[in-house]
């Protein structure tokens, strides 16, 4: 396959709703080549500097009857979702595109220790969403999505919500299957309903010196891909260290946050959500 080929589908986020988990679990459907380590971030960080062929280059080994797709939930954080999209529908107008939720509070909890992890050092909860507002500011779907609806058509866009993933991972696999256009046969699904959750609190680490300056070597996503998880999973232990840090709100903060974001995730949620797929 020539290295021409574009994404037909992006997961764009919302970072810690489980896009993990379901790039993981389109991975393992045949019909759906879902880019190796996930994350490209080149339409947020590397645009200017790696080039379109590079980005091309990671969907190179895609069948001729795959969906091509890449997930990279930072697309979606609010400090880069403006000029994401804007670049992201120059060169891929008819791409869809899948944008998961959660708890709006539940979220910032879990994004703090990610921030932290990204950055390699700890800082207090409060002092955290001083210095980076994006934590908070992601939680604002609606604000989010305004960004993504000036560039793509809304029937472009799926919302799904983390908890309706986690009570029924094979509704929402078919309902993501249909929308980006690939079949759905009971043996993919249960392919795919066989994916674990990924990144849990539990996994959450800080890369050390050595790891950070491997993640930035221009081929690491593709030499990852190519390691087996026995040896993926070995090396993060030997070379992260896990963040000791609580990422509870304290009841002050918690009240005030929801108090912002309570009565937009209501109208969010009974705009975009559908009946349970119990």
């Amino acid at each position: 396959m020539t290295a021409t080929r574009l994404p037909q589908a992006v997961i764009i986020g919302a970072p810690k709703a489980g896009t993990t988990t379901l790039c993981a679990a389109l991975a393992r459907h045949p019909g759906v080549f879902m880019c190796p380590g996930k994350e490209t971030h080149f339409f947020n960080h590397h645009y200017e500097t790696r080039g379109l062929a590079w980005y091309q280059s990671h969907f190179s080994d895609a069948q001729p009857d795959q969906i091509v797709m890449e997930g990279t939930p930072d697309y979606a954080m609010s400090n880069h979702v403006a000029p994401t999209m804007e670049r992201m529908a120059g060169h891929m107008p008819q791409a869809r595109l899948i944008f998961m939720v959660r708890d709006p509070i539940e979220r910032i909890e879990s994004h703090y220790v990610q921030m932290l992890s990204n950055n390699r050092k700890v800082v207090p909860m409060s002092q955290a969403l001083e210095q980076w507002p994006e934590i908070v500011g992601t939680s604002d779907y609606d604000k989010v999505l305004e960004q993504v609806y000036l560039h793509y058509a809304r029937e472009q866009v799926l919302v799904l919500f983390l908890d309706d993933y986690a009570r029924n991972k094979r509704a929402v696999h078919a309902r993501v299957l249909d929308f980006i256009g690939a079949r759905g046969f009971k043996a993919d699904l249960d392919l795919m309903e066989a994916q674990d959750p990924t990144h849990t609190r539990d996994k959450q680490g800080m890369d050390g010196a050595v790891l950070a300056r491997l993640r930035r070597l221009k081929q690491f996503s593709k030499l990852h891909a190519m390691v087996p998880a026995p040896v993926i999973k070995l090396g993060k232990q030997l070379l992260r260290r896990p963040i000791k840090v609580s990422s509870t709100l304290e009841l002050p903060l918690r009240q005030q946050l929801s108090r912002d974001l309570g009565p937009a995730w209501q109208a969010f949620q009974a705009r975009y959500r559908q009946p349970s797929p119990d």
